[in-house]
């Protein structure tokens, strides 16, 4: 073979190991498990977080990074036991990390399981205080702020309305205990306070109303999720309560009227929703996504569940012999995403944004924003 056939052969080897290059050629499949609340109190979300992690799926695969990108879906019912036999049917399927869960009992519970595993987890929605130094391994992370945050804005928001007097209206769980216990911290002595289980069949919604009318309580803070909390404002309607109702991000969402028998019942209510970030080319083009894909405009934590499927994403495509967990870091430092800026602590919590003020006219809009730094706007 002569010199010339061989400068062509080795140039045109070249060429096709250029194009190889520029597409990625790598040729990873990367299965994103999430943890959905597709049953249980706040399954009228679950559809806004679907929608938004698969815009993530679709623009990481057309990407053209040389990877394929596959998003397996698991129900977290909202609670801990149904969250951990989830997160095990995900790892068992062979995903590289879990976006979620939603409900901050479902994160701990799947934790557990997940930890053990070596897959790390990054909620999208998970607010509870309890997150923060739960046992993870260093393996949960959140890029949503924890509810101390939340409850300081939410007794501001009871307090500019004028009200002297709330009744506290709580969940057990580790949502609602938290977010009540550090309401009550920020705002100081209540009318009352009074706790319940939110799974079907184990409150009455007539006796917790009830409670809040005999203590002459001239409003109402509910740590409920949609279910449990329509049914508490219903009864307390009917009972002739006539003061604030007041609800932290389980009840922010337009989808929340969906959840009443008299949809006009939900007038009134004023709530609190995570706030996305400042205009930015990733939240406007996610925004746009998101509504061509037909996602609820009005939905809770979409931006969030955005990030977080696209943190995970990047983080295993990183061609890294590190622990999942550490290109986490390494991705969740100043990533600027659809929900803000994000920086992974130590514990694995971001700062966040803020929160938006919402009321239910009975059309849902925001108005109002609420951030650490200015207060209420």
């Amino acid at each position: 073979m002569n010199s010339k056939k061989v400068s062509m052969l080795l140039i045109a080897g070249l060429f096709i190991f250029a194009i190889i290059s520029a597409c990625g050629g790598s040729g990873k499949t990367i299965k994103v498990g999430l943890l959905s609340s597709q049953t249980g109190p706040i399954a009228v979300y679950a559809p806004g977080f679907e929608a938004a992690a698969n815009v993530a799926i679709d623009e990481l695969n057309a990407s053209d990074d040389g990877n394929t990108y596959e998003l397996i879906i698991a129900d977290s019912g909202c609670d801990g036991t149904q969250a951990s036999t989830s997160a095990q049917s995900l790892i068992d399927s062979g995903v590289v990390g879990i976006v979620g869960a939603a409900c901050s009992g479902a994160t701990l519970g799947a934790i557990s399981v997940a930890s053990e595993a070596g897959i790390p987890m990054v909620s999208y929605a998970s607010t509870s205080a309890a997150i923060t130094n739960a046992s993870d391994n260093g393996y949960l992370f959140r890029v949503v702020p924890s509810d101390g945050q939340q409850s300081d804005a939410l007794s501001q928001i009871v307090k500019d309305a004028g009200h002297k007097s709330p009744a506290v209206l709580y969940m057990t769980n580790d949502y609602g205990a938290g977010l009540g216990e550090n309401f009550i911290e920020f705002y100081g002595d209540v009318c009352t306070s009074v706790g319940y289980d939110p799974a079907e069949g184990s409150y009455d919604a007539s006796s917790l109303a009830q409670a809040a009318v005999d203590a002459n309580c001239d409003s109402a803070v509910l740590m409920s999720y949609a279910t449990d909390g329509a049914a508490i404002v219903e009864a307390l309607k009917a009972q002739g309560f006539s003061g604030g109702i007041f609800g932290g991000d389980g009840i922010g969402d337009a989808g929340f009227s969906a959840e009443f028998t008299d949809a006009s019942a939900v007038t009134g209510v004023v709530a609190t929703k995570p706030r996305p970030g400042e205009d930015s080319t990733a939240k406007s083009s996610f925004e746009s996504a998101y509504e061509a894909a037909g996602g609820d405009p009005g939905g809770i934590y979409t931006h969030s569940t955005y990030d977080a499927v696209n943190i995970i994403a990047k983080a295993a495509s990183a061609d890294s012999d590190d622990d999942l967990r550490d290109d986490l870091k390494s991705v969740g430092t100043n990533y600027d995403g659809a929900s803000g800026n994000h920086t992974f602590d130590s514990n694995g919590d971001v700062l966040g944004t803020g929160y938006e003020v919402c009321h239910f006219e009975p059309d849902f809009h925001c108005d109002r924003i609420w951030t650490q730094a200015g207060g209420l706007k």
